[in-house]
């Protein structure tokens, strides 16, 4: 969901700025306190919201300077940002606690079987790497959640399309098999990702999904597409949409609509529709539709994570 994080631009995470919040839930349930890594472009933080959720704090690590500008513009203060997840102490952790739910997603691109130059999760160069300070920071937060007697869920995803090898790695560390859910159940996208988690009934919503029990009801591409220009859709569902505007030429996606007799592809608007995220999400400052889809690509799937969230809906407060 983020770019490599970077030395250069460290967290001050002495003069951390813990929000107050003196608006209390009538709810017996807890509200939520976030602590979000990879955050990208705010999917987590978007899809509480659209859920309802009762949020008291929400913290996120992210670097990408587009990507802070756009969860600037459209979350302002909702979202305190706590700079490069590598530079997140356990110091901090103590400061911003406790933390209840905590997700994210460490970039994939040195862990998907489409890049032939993938380093994987070990190499100290590469990006993968960074799924050890997800883990560092949630075997932290658990160990002291344990301690605390508080709750605390958490997820972390990945590509589903990663070599055996780390698949099983990762799983080790977590003690937990991954549970797989695609996007396409959900919208006309392919994406088919992996979900270590600890949330309520995941597995059953994983197996439910994964055995093709929702009928013959899932959303196509047709209706995604803008209906005023007359685009039709050439294909039910297009493959994983990347960061490059050049992903979807391959063999059942190239060319997935119809427009004035010619064959084309797909609007950046259209694109977020699939995402889940309202028209013109990432149309921020002057981001050109090449940063846009970069933004988009690495994101979260907006229905995916929802239907993931609402397993908590039993277990915090909502407004």
């Amino acid at each position: 969901m983020a770019n490599k994080q970077s030395s250069k631009m460290q967290s001050e995470n002495k003069d951390i700025a813990v929000p107050s919040s003196s608006a209390t839930s009538t709810s017996k349930l807890p509200r939520l306190r976030v602590l979000s890594l990879f955050d990208g472009i705010g999917t987590g933080y978007y899809s509480l919201k659209e859920l309802g959720f009762d949020i008291e704090v929400f913290y996120a690590s992210e670097i990408d300077k587009d990507a802070l500008m756009l969860t600037r513009y459209h979350f302002s203060d909702g979202i305190t940002q706590l700079g490069s997840v590598t530079e997140i102490t356990n110091e901090t952790l103590d400061k911003i606690g406790p933390i209840n739910l905590l997700f994210g997603g460490s970039p994939c691109s040195d862990l998907s079987s489409v890049n032939y130059r993938k380093r994987g999760i070990f190499d100290p160069d590469g990006t993968g790497i960074l799924y050890f300070d997800f883990y560092r920071i949630w075997n932290y937060l658990q160990t002291k959640s344990r301690r605390e007697n508080t709750p605390f869920y958490w997820l972390f995803e990945n590509v589903a399309s990663m070599e055996l090898k780390n698949k099983e790695y990762i799983s080790k560390f977590f003690e937990c098999q991954p549970n797989v859910i695609d996007s396409l159940h959900y919208s006309p996208q392919r994406r088919r990702r992996f979900f270590w988690a600890n949330l309520p009934s995941i597995r059953q919503l994983s197996y439910t999904r994964e055995i093709g029990l929702l009928g013959d009801n899932e959303p196509k591409l047709e209706d995604y597409l803008e209906k005023n220009l007359d685009r039709q859709a050439n294909v039910e569902k297009v493959g994983t949409i990347t960061s490059k505007r050049s992903c979807l030429q391959d063999g059942r996606s190239r060319n997935p609509v119809s427009q004035d007799g010619q064959f084309t592809g797909l609007y950046i608007t259209e694109i977020e529709a699939i995402f889940g995220l309202p028209p013109h999400f990432t149309d921020v400052g002057d981001l050109s539709i090449q940063s846009r889809q970069k933004l988009i690509g690495r994101a979260w799937s907006v229905q995916v994570i929802k239907e993931l969230l609402k397993l908590l809906e039993n277990t915090f407060a909502k407004k």
